[in-house]
């Protein structure tokens, strides 16, 4: 239940349904997008009559939302000569400045292709996510050809969503009826938490069988690989591995190659050097996509050696992810710390 209740908080699964007085709903026109800078791609002044948009909400420290992205980017290509438009759309807040936004798009706009914008301000932010009763990212809005809103909710569900809004045929009924695929996608992930590997691999297999378009949701990636060591169906999961670290290095995806080497290490992996040895290649091949500057990559370098019994080689990368750190928040750089830390106070 522990790991479900993670999951759930990490990827958006419990976030309040919009209040019944909200400004926003479905159906609605769909408010204008007001940017301070458009960083990527060009701005969108209106939204074009038999044109078909897709405004996603995000931010530089919300992993989950970083996680869609290159789903998101593959999206963008197939229904590009269909009409359709993704907006990545990023405010201003705390820890969401136009510097980290500029440098992340800078880094991954080209790959992912899709257009990117900015307030320094949360206008737009408010009028949509605010007025809609959101308050979770990311969270994205499919705007019809008629300019209206069709779909608010995760970026995830957009395999179901996006076909029939392209073809004019999503309607109310379809908008119920994704409420029970949201229901059964929460018991896939509740499964996590099972004793019992089986129940997790038997309730995704039913699910991807029943909703095959939504089988990639790149939540199931490491719950799938760590279920199978779990399973003892350790040639399944190696098989499973190896595909997701080709596509990783295909879209220059960082995040899921990260997710590969995490999953592939203890306890689930025990001692199996071949896993261990595939964990390491992840990671290695995560920092060449993100760069030798990226602490997340630097630091799953450090624990994958770690994992293999090179204690030196991790308390190398450990100290390079801290020092990549250093303008992040001081309870980042403390967590950082600690978790190099480990390396000296931790038997493998």
């Amino acid at each position: 239940m522990r790991t479900f209740l993670i999951l759930a908080a990490l990827i958006g699964l419990v976030v309040p349904a919009a209040a019944e007085d909200t400004k926003l709903k479905v159906g609605d026109k769909a408010p204008p997008i007001v940017a301070t800078k458009w960083l990527q791609g060009a701005e969108v002044k209106s939204f074009a009559e038999g044109k078909v948009y897709v405004v996603e909400f995000w931010a530089t420290w919300c992993g989950p939302c970083i996680v869609m992205m290159p789903h998101m980017g593959d999206l963008q290509r197939e229904y590009k000569d269909k009409g359709v438009t993704f907006i990545g759309f990023s405010a201003k807040d705390p820890n969401n400045s136009l510097e980290k936004v500029s440098a992340m798009v800078e880094k991954k706009g080209e790959k992912l292709g899709y257009t990117f914008a900015y307030a320094d301000d949360r206008e737009t932010y408010d009028a949509w996510m605010r007025a809609a009763g959101r308050n979770g990212i990311p969270c994205c809005f499919v705007v019809d050809r008629s300019s209206k809103i069709a779909y608010i909710g995760h970026p995830m569900y957009l395999d179901v969503v996006l076909p029939k809004v392209v073809a004019g045929k999503w309607t109310e009924a379809d908008n119920e009826g994704l409420k029970e695929i949201e229901k059964e996608v929460t018991a896939v992930f509740k499964a996590t938490g099972d004793k019992d590997p089986e129940v997790f691999l038997n309730t995704y297999a039913d699910f991807a069988k029943k909703h095959p378009e939504l089988a990639g949701v790149p939540y199931f990636n490491s719950p799938r690989i760590t279920s199978l060591l779990k399973a003892k169906k350790t040639d399944e999961a190696k098989k499973l591995a190896e595909s997701l670290i080709a596509k990783g290095l295909k879209t220059a995806d960082d995040r899921l190659l990260m997710s590969v080497s995490g999953a592939l290490r203890p306890p689930a992996a025990n001692d199996n050097k071949e896993l261990l040895a595939l964990s390491l290649k992840a990671a290695e091949d995560a920092m060449k996509v993100a760069g030798d500057k990226d602490w997340m990559a630097l630091l799953t370098v450090a624990e994958a050696h770690f994992a293999s019994g090179d204690k030196s080689k991790a308390k190398e990368f450990g100290a390079k992810a801290v020092a990549a750190a250093d303008k992040e928040s001081p309870a980042l750089k403390k967590y950082l710390e600690g978790q190099v830390k480990k390396f000296d106070d931790e038997k493998k």
